[in-house]
């Protein structure tokens, strides 16, 4: 597959995609939070074609939270190898495939703060979201969460909260929404809605997108709805609040409507942000 003719127009059948999936020391790459584990899959004609894991040392130890969701001890990590020596693996299976991620915000921002971290370029592949797909094919369900969706759609994965069981689970559900397409008569990448951005946190595209989202609610006194998807609780779910303030860790500080307490949200579990006005 040759990256300058990847584009829209592209046939879904010809097209390789490399799905990804991390696990982290916790959700806030503000705080110093690191990858720990990633998974990818190759899947092109319809199948899976070859697969990439690996654990990663830290210079911190996850979060307690983090710990206790993906189950990866310090013990594991200490012989991992940093993410210095494992990155050029990962870019070379990456290649010039199209990324496909379950709230790729999540992902992609790790892994490109990681390269910007390392002093290298940010990858410019075509990108895709399986979660903002599954909403789109799927807007009946009550949950979009890759735990929820295996037994809905009666997927042979279901997320677990290990980077590569989640990348068979996404798999499995990209396949499902391409199914969906085809029987439409939709057959080209452009069908699954590709972009191309820099997830690097606080500099890339993403990250000032939701920014300027948040900030013109603010100016214009609005309330808005948060589309988050909790990839440590593997939850998925819509908050509206009213916006307070972008706090200096890159977190939200709002207040949930009908509530009187302050909350704080991660930018990197935010999907969409959509302003809705005050009564």
């Amino acid at each position: 597959m040759n990256s300058d003719i990847i584009g829209p127009s592209f046939p879904i059948e010809k097209t390789a995609f490399t799905i990804i999936d991390t696990e982290t020391t916790g959700v806030n790459p503000g705080e110093g939070h690191e990858i720990i584990e990633i998974g990818m899959a190759r899947y092109s004609g319809r199948k899976v074609t070859d697969t990439f894991e690996t654990l990663i040392r830290p210079t911190l130890h996850p979060t307690k939270e983090a710990a206790a969701i993906h189950g990866i001890s310090p013990e594991e990590l200490k012989e991992a190898p940093l993410i210095e020596e494992v990155i050029d693996g990962v870019i070379r299976f990456i290649g010039d495939t199209v990324i496909a991620a379950h709230n790729i915000n999540f992902d992609m921002t790790f892994i490109h703060t990681s390269l910007r971290r390392l002093g290298r370029p940010v990858l410019r592949n075509w990108a895709i979201d399986t979660i903002l797909l599954s909403m789109r094919t799927w807007p009946g369900l009550k949950c979009h969460c890759l735990r929820c969706l295996g037994p809905a759609l009666e997927l042979d994965h279901s997320g677990t909260h290990r980077a590569l069981e989640d990348v068979f689970a996404t798999t499995d559900l990209l396949d499902k929404i391409i199914s969906e397409l085809f029987k439409r008569g939709r057959r080209t990448l452009g069908d699954l809605n590709p972009f191309k951005k820099d997830f690097t946190w606080r500099e890339g595209d993403v990250y000032q997108e939701i920014e300027a989202g948040l900030r013109s609610a603010m100016k214009r006194n609005a309330f808005v709805h948060l589309y988050l998807y909790e990839k440590n609780n593997c939850i998925y779910f819509r908050q509206t609040v009213e916006p307070i303030r972008v706090l200096e860790n890159g977190n939200l500080l709002a207040r949930v409507l009908g509530e009187e307490k302050e909350m704080e949200f991660s930018l990197s579990n935010i999907i969409k942000v959509s302003p809705t006005y005050k009564e």
